[in-house]
């Protein structure tokens, strides 16, 4: 591998013409060559104090931003961990990458996320790029990978940890939630409650995922006696959207229906406001159940009866786990978090 110093040089030739401030230029300003300067950013410790001095004030002047991936890839120990996600508005995400950046963040990693597109050459795409980055360590968030990708991951070395739906299926951790046994607690408790006629409203997700969530709700519909025909699945973005255009449809088509579950809080809001644009009362006429369970169910009107899932104490576990396997220690590679259902007014 070539050292920083020629990488450094072999990329100022690539980017006179980006209008970016190139090393070189730092360099000129202070009257040293560019490797003196590549050596300060690198190893400030071996450079003349007042040297150094002068090197910081003319990189500050300039605007100079140092390139962290020619440096990742001159050193063997990267302090940097890429995360994958299919949409940064997945939900749970948000929750997951804040306390996980956090606990990651005591031994100095930082993090970087990126989306991975739908599968096919897009995702490919996605995972080299990462690669390319030498990561320390690579974290998926309910990412279905294609066969190329998985195998291009195990080939790396680089420590994988999914999260999201519990994987029993893969070669590195999981960590995560099942959501067959999330659904069947919301169908129990429906049924319970006297409600006969359920659908499902389903969002585009992973397969793992949507194995689980079918699973679980054909087989809670049927230890009840109930028919699991009334779902719906829909490859539209998991947003409130979604709800407020689909109920409709999905009304016409069962008009017996009397309780929907939807796999997102957000797609469940989006059926309240399409229930009070039509003069239909939430429980009264339809019931509303979500999956998740974040701040948005505690607070649209009315409130939702949600499975809650622990995003905030897997993004933290996660970290922790992480932190151990790149110590070298042993870890569990299966870490399940129990969901609770929380029973609000929606029902």
């Amino acid at each position: 591998m070539r050292t920083l110093q020629a990488d450094d040089i072999a990329r100022e030739k690539r980017r006179k013409n980006t209008g970016k401030i190139t090393l070189a230029e730092v360099a000129k300003r202070v009257g040293v060559s560019t490797m003196t300067v590549s050596r300060a950013l690198r190893m400030p410790e071996k450079v003349n104090p007042e040297l150094l001095t002068r090197i910081e004030a003319a990189v500050s002047e300039l605007g100079y931003v140092p390139n962290l991936q020619a440096r990742s890839l001159a050193s063997a120990d990267s302090s940097l961990v890429m995360g994958v996600v299919p949409s940064f508005s997945s939900p749970g995400f948000l929750a997951v990458s804040e306390t996980l950046q956090s606990a990651i963040a005591t031994q100095g990693y930082s993090m970087m996320f990126i989306e991975s597109g739908q599968g096919g050459q897009s995702e490919e795409k996605a995972f080299a790029h990462m690669l390319a980055y030498n990561p320390a360590a690579i974290v998926q968030f309910n990412i279905d990978n294609i066969s190329s990708c998985s195998q291009m991951l195990l080939n790396s070395g680089v420590p994988v940890v999914e999260i999201g739906a519990i994987n029993r299926d893969v070669g590195w951790v999981s960590i995560g939630v099942d959501y067959a046994a999330a659904i069947k607690k919301l169908v129990t408790s429906l049924v319970q409650t006297g409600y006969k006629n359920i659908g499902l409203l389903c969002t585009a997700s992973n397969n793992v995922m949507f194995r689980q969530l079918l699973s679980g709700w054909n087989s809670a519909m049927l230890s009840v006696n109930h028919s699991p025909h009334r779902v719906v699945t829909s490859h539209l973005p998991a947003g409130i959207t979604m709800g407020l255009n689909l109920l409709g449809d999905i009304r016409i088509t069962w008009p017996e229906l009397d309780a929907l579950i939807c796999t997102s809080d957000e797609i469940a809001c989006g059926c309240i406001m399409a229930c009070q644009s039509a003069g239909l009362k939430v429980p009264d006429v339809l019931a509303l159940a979500s999956l998740s369970g974040g701040t948005l169910a505690a607070v649209c009107s009315p409130a939702l009866t949600a499975v809650e899932f622990p995003w905030s104490e897997t993004g933290t576990l996660a970290g922790k786990t992480l932190l151990d396997i790149l110590a070298g220690k042993s870890t569990e590679n299966l870490i399940e978090l129990p969901s609770r259902l929380q029973i609000r007014a929606s029902t």
